[in-house]
């Protein structure tokens, strides 16, 4: 069973350097605590490495580059960071499209005559890609089986398959039409909120999209300016070389 990372009371060091919500970010997308202390671990000595090399520069150049080895050895740190987050936002995106299909191919086959919700979902684990939604609804239909009157396995599956508050309320109305097959209005009423996120899915695909497009301009800029950059530097220690001498 997964580690939940973080809830030791004695951490290692490794973990207790690390961002308050890194723990949280790796761990929903299926990270154990090994692979959290290696990515610390190769984290630091990576930072390290650039700023023990920038003090051995130093001591045959300038002792400014101490101070640019820091800059860029807390840059590597908090780039790291990003990169995490980063995926992170990519994990839970394109684990809500998977959850969107699902809901959308959950309407027709609950309209069908003498379908049942077990029977439904169980069907429905042939029909979506494997990933943290299928898990979730192995989990579901096992809790299901196990609790067959209780809401919680329907509320848990939409903690783990998506995480949102349209989820849970998807999920928890779904819960009710099992509890009362004849009433229709109910899938009436899932209808209506997977159509909600299926637009809602749609507007979050332009807007990833659109942000992937607008921030090439930035990476080039920036790409540019690190360039300029090291020239400045590079002009301003021989400047003070000179004087020096």
């Amino acid at each position: 069973m997964k580690t939940e990372i973080g809830q030791e009371e004695k951490r290692p060091f490794w973990l207790k350097i690390a961002e308050s919500d890194l723990f949280s970010m790796l761990n929903e997308m299926g990270y154990e605590k090994k692979d959290v202390l290696k990515f610390q671990k190769k984290r630091f000595f990576k930072s390290l490495l650039i700023f023990i090399m920038s003090c051995i520069a130093a001591l045959f150049i300038n002792n400014l580059l101490i101070v640019l080895g820091l800059i860029l050895a807390v840059f590597l740190w908090l780039a790291e960071y990003k990169s995490v987050q980063k995926k992170y936002r990519d994990f839970r995106f394109k684990k809500q499209l998977v959850f969107n299909k699902f809901t959308r191919l959950l309407i027709p086959y609950l309209l069908q005559k003498g379908a049942t919700v077990y029977k439904v979902l169980n069907k429905m684990r042939n029909r979506i890609e494997d990933g943290h939604v299928k898990d979730a609804l192995q989990r579901l239909l096992i809790g299901m089986n196990e609790k067959p009157n209780s809401e919680e396995p329907f509320r848990q599956f939409a903690i783990d398959a998506s995480g949102t508050d349209q989820a849970i309320l998807f999920m928890t109305t779904l819960y009710d039409f099992q509890q009362s097959t004849s009433d229709t209005s109910v899938i009436e009423e899932l209808g209506k909120i997977s159509s909600q996120e299926l637009f809602k899915g749609v507007d979050d695909i332009i807007s990833y999209k659109l942000r992937g497009f607008f921030m090439f301009p930035t990476k080039l800029t920036m790409a540019t300016l690190l360039i300029v950059g090291g020239y400045c530097l590079a002009t301003i220690i021989e400047t003070i070389k000179s004087i020096s001498l």
